[in-house]
């Protein structure tokens, strides 16, 4: 959404500071506002602001002790978008590297965890697309993960649709699940997964904090951007998801 972008409020500030400059004279507050905008734009694109932003979402949260002494036997992967349209289902050079990392990170709890089953969680990115969930599925096959040990859900394509879905599937998943996504997404989805009933053991996958080195921290730059993009989209999202909770858990009672 570009309104979560700093390159847009900076963009909506050269664009809106033009006509204020002319009449700064007489109205200081617009043009001061364009000014404050601006240098809120360069702040939010400097690896300062984005990793402290990446900070609040990627921190752990304590993990129930049995997690790891009792590992759950299924383990739901997200996909994470795709980078280009694939051939076909088997094609999975197509696949984003946050799918990729996901898919990594589930394949290692896979192997230290023997007789796993992967439940793999995606539809189309596109209407024609093949399911992002299958071109998960032909990557862990690829990686000696057998037809057996997976299962595919293809219609959801959201993080909320990945919870009802997996929720609904037949036979029924395990309550208790270790969720695998990336650690910046991990709050969003856990919250949706657990108040669809299961019982969520994360599982963090790329993470994209990096400690900051100065002076470079300060200045602005294409990574940090995108890093900043993500965050405030994950910000927004996890507080659609709590007031959506919230109004359907009002609509039930």
């Amino acid at each position: 959404m570009w309104l979560l972008s700093p390159l847009s409020w900076l963009l909506l500030a050269v664009v809106a500071g033009i006509p204020a400059w002319h009449v700064r004279s007489r109205f200081r507050a617009p043009w001061r506002g364009c000014v404050a905008l601006a240098l809120l734009s360069l702040l939010a694109m400097t690896p300062l602001l984005a990793n402290q932003l990446l900070t609040l979402l990627e921190r752990a949260e304590p993990i129930d002790p049995g997690c790891r002494t009792d590992a759950p036997t299924v383990a739901v992967i997200l996909a994470g978008g795709i980078d280009l349209r694939p051939a076909d289902a088997g094609d999975f050079s197509a696949i984003g590297i946050a799918s990729r990392r996901r898919l990594d990170s589930g394949l290692a709890y896979w192997r230290e965890h023997p007789g796993t089953t992967l439940v793999i969680t995606g539809g189309p990115a596109r209407l024609g697309f093949p399911a992002e969930s299958r071109l998960l599925a032909a990557y862990a096959t690829a990686f000696g993960v057998p037809d057996a040990a997976i299962r595919m859900e293809t219609k959801s394509t959201s993080t909320w649709e990945n919870a009802l879905t997996v929720s609904r599937m037949v036979p029924a998943v395990p309550r208790r699940i270790a969720l695998v996504t990336s650690a910046l997404h991990m709050p969003r989805a856990r919250l949706i997964f657990e108040s669809s009933g299961f019982e969520v053991c994360p599982v963090r996958a790329d993470p994209r904090y990096m400690p900051n080195d100065f002076p470079d921290a300060l200045l602005p730059g294409s990574s940090a951007l995108r890093k900043t993009e993500a965050a405030l989209h994950e910000f927004v999202g996890l507080a659609y998801y709590r007031l959506r909770l919230w109004f359907e858990r009002g609509a039930s009672g």
